[in-house]
């Protein structure tokens, strides 16, 4: 609600490289994301809108780092039960028992 201009650009941003692989039918992930991004940068003439395409880059790559991050956690146990720990703690408002 209360983001910035660039903030809300690099979104828009990352939606139109979104779009722009699902039309050309290529494979949606973080690196065909972050390449698609580059593609754009290239192209791109006005200043801020590199510097939102360069905010969309970071924004993948500290969501890659994060998801890397949750799936080391990840480890299943004798009978194949995946059990995933995590700092966060229970959902607000749940109970233990």
């Amino acid at each position: 609600m209360y983001r910035s201009d660039e903030e809300k650009l690099t979104d828009v941003v990352i939606g139109e490289a979104v779009l722009t692989l699902l039309k050309s039918d290529s494979p949606v992930s973080s690196t065909a994301l972050i390449a698609q991004l580059e593609v754009m940068a290239a192209a791109a003439e006005d200043a801020k809108m590199v510097r939102a395409i360069k905010g969309a880059v970071t924004e993948v790559r500290k969501g890659m780092a994060a998801a890397s991050k949750r799936s080391k956690l990840d480890f299943p146990d004798r009978e194949n039960i995946t059990h995933r720990f995590n700092s966060e703690g229970p959902p607000e408002g749940s109970k233990k028992h």
